[in-house]
């Protein structure tokens, strides 16, 4: 019988939430068990013996049937991020602080979305940079990155850079000619590359425009600068990014090191400590 479930839309990014919650809950109590129900086969526990303790989601889809499940089975429920219904709905929200959540008993505000990152031994001088792609939330400047990573080069011989999905194509051909630039392409890696790297990584350094990354790269214990490219308007994520650069928990330029670099950035451990002091498990 697990103590947890986990309605899963089966979307990454979701799953990866979710995930984060509850290991950190398990590294607290590894009594505590769960179990992950895809969102297409809810309805076939409805009249399921066995009753959770607590119910978990994140992603727009799963809201009602978190919701439902919840009163089915007298369990508590959480939600991360933003909800699609009422607050009122559930025992618990986890929203980043940049959605500018309600004060409220129900509500958690964390930085950034919660994540499965995890810290190791760092290897000495290590550094790793990441780099997105056009967004809503940043004026895209292929020049503008390439004179931050220039700035980068003039320190060092040799930079290893990781690029995503997002990346412009006329950009990585330009970085692939480019002498003292190591590139990391996603199909070029095994799926567990990026968090493998980064538990090992002792600097990150972030397009702006990668605001997830940015949170997993501070989670992973990396001390974290930024490549920054212009925030469009009222950017929520960007102000998230713009509220770690103020705390100097992020540094603001490539080459700039944070004034108070974040090594004990744990949301999600946070989060299941104050859980636990509620008494649900």
């Amino acid at each position: 019988m697990a103590d947890i479930w986990i309605i899963s839309d089966g979307k990454p990014g979701h799953i990866n939430q979710s995930l984060g919650l509850v290991e950190a809950l398990l590294e607290l109590d590894p009594n505590l068990s769960f179990k992950t129900l895809p969102l297409n086969r809810v309805k076939t526990v409805l009249l399921a013996k066995e009753r959770p303790k607590l119910i978990i989601s994140a992603g727009r889809a799963t809201h009602l049937w978190n919701w439902i499940l919840s009163i089915r089975f007298g369990a508590k429920n959480i939600v991360l991020m933003r909800p699609s219904l009422p607050y009122r709905f559930f025992n618990l929200a986890l929203v980043p602080e940049h959605d500018s959540p309600p004060t409220s008993g129900r509500v958690i505000r964390t930085k950034g979305a919660i994540n499965r990152m995890k810290p190791s031994d760092k290897q000495p001088g290590s550094r790793l940079v990441l780099l997105g792609g056009p967004s809503k939330h940043v004026v895209w400047d292929d020049q503008c990155l390439i004179e931050q990573l220039d700035t980068l080069l003039e320190v060092t011989d040799l930079l290893s850079v990781a690029t995503s999905r997002r990346t412009p194509k006329e950009l990585l051909q330009t970085l692939r000619s480019k002498k003292g630039i190591t590139l990391i392409e996603p199909d070029s890696v095994e799926k567990d590359w990026l968090p493998n790297t980064l538990a090992t990584t002792e600097q990150v350094i972030v397009s702006s425009d990668s605001v997830s990354m940015v949170y997993e790269a501070l989670t992973a214990g990396c001390t974290v600068s930024l490549i920054r490219l212009e925030s469009t308007s009222n950017s929520r994520t960007q102000q998230g990014v713009d509220s770690l650069v103020e705390q100097g928990l992020v540094g603001e330029e490539a080459n700039q090191m944070p004034a108070n670099p974040g090594s004990n950035f744990r949301e999600a451990t946070r989060c299941a400590e104050i859980i636990l002091e509620r008494t649900w498990l």
